[in-house]
């Protein structure tokens, strides 16, 4: 019985340790990737907006080219204020909730010759999964207000035009006056079909990628020691830059069109009757009106922004987590994981 119980607290303990540095080291890795992509991503907005501030654009070269003539370089990291302060927690709460359900779904375990047994890429599709529908239930308010900033713009040449929001306090005001609390959700919908999809493909290719480069890593190095899946080797910086950039291309390459959608119902006008009303109403009408290329408006400047982005995500949760890791002594001592 008394050993029963050492078990258990030391797997309670070890939970709340791993949790605790999942939230360190995601608020890091988070911060650092919206400093890196937001340019990318106000051009996607603005190849994207149904707001009817801005003029369309043929590219993102041309949106860029407008929004530096009107407003300068300020102007590309308008509505940075909010994903910057809203990421350190958002990117906690999707690694932590992305390796607990790893951890659920897949204890850790060793097979006959004491390496660890990966965890297959169906269980970890499903934590990416739920992972991504934790996250959207906090993306989506913040989507909302970033995507508002980030389309509302003064006309070109006009030097004296007030615009409808001040900032990012004002947004939310102005939503919550109008709709409510809800208000500040549209487009949960096409937020969850986007992110709980997109997720699971990100977590399996950046399962994927690592486990080929680290293997590769491994062979290059001659080493007999080194297990791909290790948990106390560590991710090298090259892998976690490697393989959580192919992650992020992927993400987009498998829910793009989705996207598109999310921002046309975010960003219409508030004063008008709303043009899209659903996900299905949304794909329709686009289609209809704009035809299919319209769902891939602001592809390549959020290609070009997903390989930089994840990669320096992955980068900097691996690297703090390596760190915090490493002056753990609980986590340093194999009677802690491995009491019978």
């Amino acid at each position: 019985m008394d050993s029963t119980n050492t078990n258990n607290k030391w797997a309670a303990a070890g939970i709340l340790n791993t949790v605790g540095k999942d939230f360190i080291a995601g608020s890091v890795g988070g911060m650092s990737s919206i400093m890196a992509g937001h340019p990318f991503d106000t051009i996607k907005v603005m190849l994207q907006d149904a707001s009817g501030n801005l003029p369309k654009f043929k590219n993102g070269f041309q949106a860029l080219k407008y929004i530096m003539k009107v407003d300068g370089i300020k102007g590309i990291y308008r509505g940075l204020s909010v994903p910057l302060f809203s990421v350190s927690f958002t990117n906690s709460v999707f690694f932590a909730t992305n390796n607990f359900c790893q951890g659920y779904f897949h204890p850790p375990c060793k097979d006959e010759n004491g390496e660890d047994i990966l965890i297959p890429y169906h269980k970890a599709a499903a934590a990416g999964a739920i992972a991504g529908g934790v996250i959207s239930l906090l993306i989506t308010p913040r989507d909302l207000v970033k995507s508002k900033l980030q389309v509302q713009c003064r006309p070109f040449g006009s030097t004296n035009v007030s615009l409808q929001y001040k900032g990012p306090i004002d947004v939310i005001r102005q939503t919550i006056k109008r709709d409510g609390i809800k208000g500040m959700f549209k487009g949960i919908r096409s937020t969850f079909c986007r992110d709980i999809p997109g997720d699971a493909v990100y977590f399996v290719v950046y399962e994927f990628m690592k486990r080929k480069l680290l293997a590769l890593s491994k062979n290059n190095n001659n080493s007999n020691n080194q297990n791909s899946s290790s948990q106390k080797a560590g991710v090298p910086a090259w892998v976690a830059i490697g393989a959580g950039g192919c992650a992020g291309m992927s993400f987009w390459m498998s829910i793009y069109p989705m996207d598109v959608v999310k921002t046309r119902i975010q960003t219409q006008p508030d004063h008008l009757p709303p043009q899209y009303t659903s996900v299905l109403q949304t794909i329709t009408k686009i289609y209809k009106e704009e035809g299919i290329s319209v769902f891939f408006r602001g592809f390549s400047a959020t290609i070009l922004r997903a390989f930089p982005t994840s990669a320096v995500n992955f980068l900097m949760y691996e690297t703090t987590r390596n760190l915090l890791n490493s002056k753990d002594p609980f986590y340093n001592n194999d009677d802690h994981y491995n009491a019978e």
